[in-house]
């Protein structure tokens, strides 16, 4: 009698133990992710200006915590893309890529190609920013062997512009997000 009483108080304390213990980390864990979506219709232009900019649409979510994903795509195909980045107020940051399609910059079509934009959002919800093609990407000498032309580096300047828009009926994701 007197060892199960022992087996149960050594129990008990064990059992309060665990519960204790794990009390502060389920205190910790976040309560579900709300994504809210945000649709664009952007215009890729050089920094110098150019008579016929890239267009293409922006389709992202973005929790209140700044995780930021979604799709891009062309206004002459409609392949998704992978978008992400992350914001922090009123600055925002995001890849697009890495593709194998034609994002609509020479250089960029092969599965190396990714954009990374870095940009404000303005009052009226609009972004506005630079893009930095081939980001992270080294234009090494067996890379120009096999692509003569000139390629866009990571140091070329090119900005994008954003501007707010209602979801287009016809564009959907390929997972039911953005």
């Amino acid at each position: 009698m007197i060892r199960s009483f022992a087996r149960r108080f050594a129990s008990a304390i064990s059992l309060v133990t665990i519960v204790a213990m794990s009390a502060p980390a389920m205190a910790d864990t976040p309560a579900t992710t709300t994504w809210t979506d945000y649709h664009y219709e952007t215009a890729i232009t050089t920094v110098y200006g150019s008579p016929y900019p890239i267009a293409g649409k922006l389709d992202i979510q973005i929790t209140q915590e700044g995780i930021l994903r979604g799709y891009y795509h062309n206004a002459y195909q409609k392949a998704f893309i992978q978008v992400v980045g992350g914001r922090d107020g009123n600055y925002i940051w995001f890849d697009i890529g890495p593709t194998t399609s034609d994002i609509g910059i020479p250089g960029v079509e092969s599965g190396n190609g990714k954009l990374h934009i870095i940009g404000q959002i303005s009052s009226d919800g609009s972004i506005h920013g630079q893009v930095f093609p081939n980001y992270g990407f080294t234009n090494n000498i067996a890379s120009r062997a096999i692509a003569p032309q000139p390629s866009p580096t990571e140091n070329d300047q090119y900005l994008i512009v954003a501007k707010p828009v209602t979801k287009d009926a016809n564009t959907t994701s390929p997972s039911g997000g953005p």
